[in-house]
């Protein structure tokens, strides 16, 4: 579901377009709305919204100002702009930006709904032609695949489900906040699985380009569930009901189930693969076989816990242990398994290592076809991680640690937000550093980048004049932009920059 953040500075205006259309069923969610350019600057940075209506003359920043500085950012906020009557020059200088909805006031219900269709097809056709780097991709998809191999693993094997194991793997997805769809195509015979998924595969690039679809496959039974994409699913529907498979002696039968969240959809699908001796959680067209070893895994489960939360001489006991449950195990692809699940387990948090070193970590270690060597990377990996230092628990995470320090060193970059700092520094869930930034630090990011700005700041205007306000505004962040420089300053600290240098000076 998307999400959507409306500003305007007539609480009339916002109040009515909040209530008058049922957002839901166009598939956007309603995220907040702002009465000043700033504070709609303010909430973008905190909440990365995927649509922002605006109106185009606001205090503190106007729509079209807003529109430039997010444009500047890594940010792909897409933007409806209101408009009063006359004012066409506004229009073109929004087109500069790539803004193609520009809507007059009054509009109606319908011209709203209609520029949102509009704009959520724009969305997710950009989407999937983004220029990602291929390595940082990679590095993502094979995250993903690994976190939940390892969290179907949990499900159906430990057969129980906590807040605290849901944690764990909340840095490397979005398990809460995103709607989910899962497919159960019954009677399906394993030799027509491979035809079948090419045939979804194919659909899926054409229709539903970027969106990434799991399956599982148990006996006669093929399940696939992706991110929730579109209000309306039967075409996808449609396609699946008529797959093409020659003759076959049975029919299939298909049914879709839609899912608030990925967390949910994991509860009910564990529930019923559960009873099946061999499961297969396919990689694309290869089937990987979730191996039915219960016992090791609450074992090594019990260890890796055990060995967090210890310190020597009882911690090598823990390690020896663990060492010899290892040894124990001949399967390939189940040592894969639990090595992912150790290092994901290990990492949680980043309290020892962050998300891109256990990313790429994870990549090699699944590039492994020799059950020895992989034994010797786990191990190594293990004890090179037992030597990290006990952080203080009082202290912040280190991943979040690493995004003040990240703050600090490129304050005067204008274009810094929580989102590229998650996804391209830390490889991180942004939604998930937003919530923990807040819970640890007890403010919202961009009231710690603001405030952070504006006490440097007041260090550089302590020691210069008026005349340096342009180089202050550069150096903090503000870009070539005194006046809004200005703006933020005041509205801050109550005064000009020249008021506060002339107070600092004495009066003079």
């Amino acid at each position: 579901m998307l999400k959507l953040m409306i500003a305007d500075d007539e609480r009339m205006i916002r109040e009515s377009i909040s209530t008058l259309i049922d957002w839901k069923s166009l598939g956007i969610e309603l995220i907040g709305t702002c009465s000043d350019g700033i504070e709609a600057y303010n909430m973008i940075l905190d909440e990365t919204p995927d649509i922002v209506l605006t109106d185009i003359r606001m205090p503190g920043l106007s729509g079209l100002d807003l529109v430039s500085r997010i444009s500047q950012t890594d940010l792909s906020t897409q933007f409806i702009i209101l408009s009063g009557f006359g004012e066409f020059e506004y229009a073109k200088q929004a087109m500069k930006y790539r803004v193609h909805h520009y809507l007059l006031k009054p509009c109606n219900e319908g011209q709203i709904i209609e520029s949102m269709k509009d704009v959520v097809k724009e969305y997710y056709h950009r989407r999937a032609f983004q220029d990602l780097k291929d390595r940082q991709k990679a590095l993502t998809d094979n995250l993903h695949h690994s976190v939940l191999a390892n969290v179907i693993n949990e499900g159906i094997f430990l057969q129980e489900s906590s807040e605290r194991e849901w944690n764990s793997y909340s840095g490397f997805m979005d398990f809460f906040n995103t709607g989910y769809e899962m497919c159960y195509l019954h009677y399906l015979e394993e030799e027509y699985l491979t035809s079948v998924l090419d045939q979804v595969s194919f659909y899926m690039k054409e229709h539903a380009p970027g969106i990434t679809i799991y399956s599982l496959y148990v006996k006669n039974t093929l399940i696939l569930f992706f991110e929730s994409h579109q209000v309306s699913y039967e075409t996808f529907d449609a396609f699946m009901k008529s797959l093409s498979l020659g003759e076959l002696p049975i029919e299939l039968q298909y049914i879709r189930t839609t899912f608030s969240n990925l967390s949910s959809l994991i509860e009910t699908l564990t529930g019923k693969v559960r009873r099946y001796g061999m499961i297969y959680f396919m990689n694309g067209l290869q089937p990987v076989p979730i191996c039915n070893y219960k016992n090791l895994i609450a074992k090594i489960e019990q260890l890796t816990t055990s060995l967090m939360q210890s310190k020597s001489p009882q911690a090598d006991i823990f390690l020896e242990e663990l060492k010899n449950t290892l040894d124990n195990i001949n399967n390939l692809d189940f040592l894969k398994q639990a090595g992912s699940r150790m290092v994901i387990k290990f990492t949680t948090g980043n309290r020892y290592y962050s998300s891109l070193e256990a990313t790429e970590y994870l990549m090699s270690l699944n590039e492994q076809t020799d059950i020895e060597n992989l034994r010797s990377m786990l191990l190594e990996k293990i004890l090179h991680i037992l030597k990290r230092p006990y952080e203080n628990p009082q202290s912040c995470s280190t991943f979040i640690e690493k995004v003040m320090q990240y703050v600090e060193t490129n304050l005067n970059n204008p274009n810094l937000t929580l989102k590229w700092i998650a996804e391209n520094y830390l490889f991180m869930n942004v939604d998930y550093v937003s919530a923990r930034f807040m819970k640890e630090t007890k403010q919202k990011f961009s009231n710690y980048l603001t405030t952070l700005r504006i006490q440097k700041a007041k260090q550089l205007l302590t020691k210069g004049n008026a005349e340096q306000i342009q180089m202050v505004a550069e150096q903090v962040g503000c870009g070539n932009n005194p006046q809004y420089f200005s703006q933020i300053f005041k509205k801050h600290t109550g005064m000009t920059p020249t008021a506060f240098i002339k107070k600092m000076n004495g009066g003079e």
